[in-house]
């Protein structure tokens, strides 16, 4: 059944509106002029997105919600809850970008070694599918070619393209995934999989779904702890059994996250757990309240090392926080 459609009322709303709208939704606001400030730097709109967490009503998003607070939250609470986003996202990107450049590493070492004699295997229809040739001018090539370093190729050189080892260098993650899904034969696309790990290509394609996603989000500054996939991720090497319902959540993403980054290196792994660990440890100390949010949303579980000793919490605090106040 179709749902009935409704007329939009709603208008803009200055600081001191905004302020006493959430204030009549039961947050507490003892400082207005650094609300405003928050408001002013973050918007009103996006604020609510961690405010929604600490709705009575949450996760409903139906005509069950309420923009009714949970009592006793505070604008420190959700403003905390924001710049642990942030400090995630910054943080992920560091190290998704290993893994992208790892994977157009991949990409082009294996293939262009087996089509040795064709540096443009590519848009070879032996290889890859005709839809992938036609589109690969206007869907890629076009921003690919005004590189410096491309341009300087087709100064000096004949040809449509240049090959294979100049132009994936500039290739995003959603070109390699239409790439991956572009090869004809699983034996290829089993080259690049097997070269991480995953023997399953069907598998492989939602981990490349999923990183470009997460790496996406954090690009783009979208809400990153609760996002929600497009897609779920396959059950393979990563995630061989997911917890209930985390299969198309930011929990299952970070599951793949560290799996991938592994296979570049343990080194970089274990260097990003260790500051998403800080970061979540500094949000506790602002915000006790929000651990089981942030243990149900994303998986991330402090060491028993961390937990039973609070004066490195305070130690971890003191060095990197950023206050808000």
């Amino acid at each position: 059944m179709a749902r009935i459609k409704i007329a939009y009322n709603k208008h803009a709303t200055n600081y001191d509106e905004q302020i006493r709208l959430l204030r009549g939704r039961g947050l507490v606001i003892t400082d207005e002029n650094k609300a405003r400030e928050c408001l002013s730097d973050i918007g009103y709109y996006r604020l609510g997105f961690y405010i929604f967490p600490f709705e009575v009503t949450y996760p409903a998003l139906d005509n069950r919600r309420r923009h009714t607070i949970q009592q006793g939250t505070t604008m420190e609470n959700v403003v905390s809850l924001y710049y642990y986003d942030l400090d995630l996202r910054n943080i992920l990107n560091r190290y998704l970008s290993r893994i992208e450049v790892a994977l157009r590493t991949t990409f082009v070492y294996e293939l262009s070694n087996k089509y040795v004699t064709d540096p443009y295997w590519f848009v070879n229809p032996a290889v890859v599918s005709v839809q992938f040739i036609a589109d690969f001018p206007g869907a890629a090539y076009c921003s690919i070619k005004k590189k410096p370093t491309i341009k300087r190729h087709h100064l000096k050189y004949l040809g449509q393209y240049a090959p294979a080892w100049k132009t994936m260098e500039y290739m995003t993650l959603g070109n390699l995934e239409v790439l991956y899904d572009s090869l004809l034969l699983d034996v290829d696309k089993r080259i690049i999989s097997t070269h991480f790990g995953e023997p399953a290509i069907a598998t492989f394609k939602s981990y490349m779904t999923t990183i470009r996603e997460v790496r996406n989000a954090c690009a783009h500054g979208n809400v990153t702890f609760g996002m929600t996939l497009t897609s779920g991720i396959r059950v393979g090497v990563a995630c061989p059994s997911f917890p209930a319902h985390t299969q198309q959540t930011f929990h299952g993403a970070l599951r793949v996250i560290d799996y991938m980054l592994r296979q570049v290196s343990v080194n970089r792994a274990n260097d990003m757990w260790d500051e998403i660990y800080k970061a979540t440890a500094m949000l506790y100390m602002k915000s006790p309240g929000l651990q089981t949010l942030i243990e149900t949303q994303t998986g991330i579980v402090l060491p028993q090392n961390m937990v039973k000793k609070p004066s490195l919490l305070q130690k971890i605090l003191n060095r990197t926080v950023k206050k808000w106040l």
